[in-house]
């Protein structure tokens, strides 16, 4: 699989001795619905800062679509578009009218198609019955939103979006997640930055986690979330559940008055259920138990919530 970004050993130091980013290793590949994750104040920001050659590294390369960013930044970023630490507008300006705009200051596309790419991106982030509202009246979510149709504009190869979904309600999340994986669906690479694990964890394909300025975890998704060797049974009859696995070859220790979790290692879950049921034994659930995106965090760094 190509990849549309790679960086090696990406480091930024800022004035002062703070290190923010540390030796970075970065591989988003195309077609990815890739999660840059970590929580505030982890480097996320700094490190996409440096990919879209808005500030330099202090040491390590950085590639973005073949292309060398700083020194070839033009040529690598031509078919990006970002949305980075909220979208700045003319607020006494439309919506529609900001990206035109926009457009026009080289966005990338044809003046005679202009406002016909201007609408559909209006449409697609959901702002139609707004569009001709100044900036000024819109809401931080529909800034949000209006920052995205920007990004689409160029109809990118890559999409870079830094907490896109900062401001938007649960109905707001929900529409863009959709968004998020019909573009992956049409071609376009998205790289997703945000602290909401359990959002990103319903759609992202790869994900690399941050911490203290470093990569902790880098992987699909599916593989971060591999089973962990446990089961959670419910059963009516928990006493006698208990006997049978204390009779068995099972692991166990009991969750509540229905509930036990059982150790089973590689064996498949099967084998525990068609024990249970062959002493008559009533299974109402039984459940592999696999590790949350903030499971995983927990284990690598031994932090705190992700906020």
């Amino acid at each position: 699989m190509t990849s549309v970004i790679i960086t090696h050993e990406l480091t930024k130091r800022f004035p002062g001795g703070l290190l923010a980013v540390d030796s970075v290793d970065l591989d988003v590949r195309a077609g990815d619905l890739f999660g840059f994750l970590g929580p505030n104040g982890a480097g996320k920001t700094t490190t996409i800062r440096m990919l879209l050659a808005l500030i330099h590294p202090t040491s390590g390369s950085i590639e973005v679509l073949g292309h060398e960013v700083p020194h070839h930044a033009q040529l690598a970023l031509h078919g990006v578009g970002n949305l980075v630490e909220g979208p700045a507008f003319y607020p006494y300006l439309s919506g529609t009218r900001n990206l035109i705009t926009f457009d026009a200051a080289g966005a990338g596309g044809s003046a005679r198609t202009r406002r016909k790419r201007v609408g559909e991106a209006i449409e697609r982030v959901g702002l139609s019955e707004v569009g001709d509202r100044p900036v000024k009246a819109y809401s931080l979510g529909m800034r949000q939103r209006l920052g995205l149709a920007a990004a689409l504009l160029r109809t990118p190869r890559l999409l870079v979006l830094d907490e896109p979904s900062n401001g938007l309600d649960a109905q707001g999340i929900h529409e863009l997640r959709t968004m998020f994986v019909e573009l992956v669906r049409n071609g376009t690479t998205i790289m997703l930055s945000s602290h909401l694990l359990a959002e990103v964890e319903l759609i992202c394909t790869r994900a690399a986690m941050m911490s203290g300025g470093r990569i902790v975890a880098q992987d699909d998704v599916a593989d971060l979330l591999a089973p962990t060797g446990w089961v959670r049974v419910t059963t009516p009859d928990l006493e006698r559940a208990l006997r049978a696995l204390q009779d068995g070859p099972f692991r166990f220790e009991q969750v509540d008055g229905a509930t036990v979790r059982v150790a089973i290692g590689d064996r498949p879950a099967e084998l525990l259920n068609r024990a249970l049921v062959h002493d008559d034994i009533r299974v109402r659930e039984l459940v592999l138990e696999r590790r949350t995106l903030e499971d995983v965090f927990l284990e690598r760094t031994g932090d705190g919530e992700i906020r």
